[in-house]
């Protein structure tokens, strides 16, 4: 009895049909892998910078993330002629801090409060015009893909003084 290691010869047809879809799958393949060449998928950081009543507002950010790396945020406040003895209060959506396996600010805030949207921030009054604070986080683990504006506010008193709307795509 004799076994067959070859399949029977395809038609001219098919045999160009089988070519062309061939062809299309490794396309389908290549598109993804030619968008990571490019930092489709990140990670890519930029800044956004507001200024109002007196203040301003510079925040360097994550625009494009994938799970578990390294995803910069950053933010500098500044005052002219400083802050004398009132402390820096900022806030953040919470949605953005929800999609980073958040380690630690440095500095670190003096109080914290989460109203279930936003969480505020209170730093102590630095010496001098400007307070330069920094995350230290990744994009949590297990992330979807999302793609969402957030805002970081700087406030004068009860009243916002600054917001910096930024945009960043959480990738899977």
């Amino acid at each position: 009895m004799a076994i067959q290691t070859l399949p029977e010869a395809m038609t001219g047809s098919e045999a160009t049909r089988a070519r062309n879809m061939r062809r299309i799958g490794l396309a389908l393949f290549a598109i993804p892998v030619v968008a990571a060449a490019f930092g489709v998928f990140g990670p890519r950081e930029t800044t956004g910078t507001a200024s109002g009543s007196g203040y301003e507002l510079t925040v360097h950010y994550p625009q494009a993330t994938r799970s578990s790396i390294v995803a910069p945020f950053s933010f500098t406040v500044t005052k002219a002629g400083g802050f004398g003895d009132d402390p820096v209060i900022v806030r953040l959506d919470r949605a953005f801090v929800d999609r980073l396996d958040f380690q630690n600010w440095y500095p670190v805030p003096s109080a914290e409060a989460n109203d279930g949207r936003q969480v505020v921030y209170e730093f102590d009054p630095p010496v001098g015009d400007s307070l330069e604070v920094s995350l230290d986080a990744r994009t949590g683990p297990n992330q979807g893909y999302s793609s969402d504006d957030y805002h970081l506010t700087v406030l004068d008193g009860d009243r916002d003084a600054a917001t910096v709307t930024f945009h960043t795509v959480f990738w899977p």
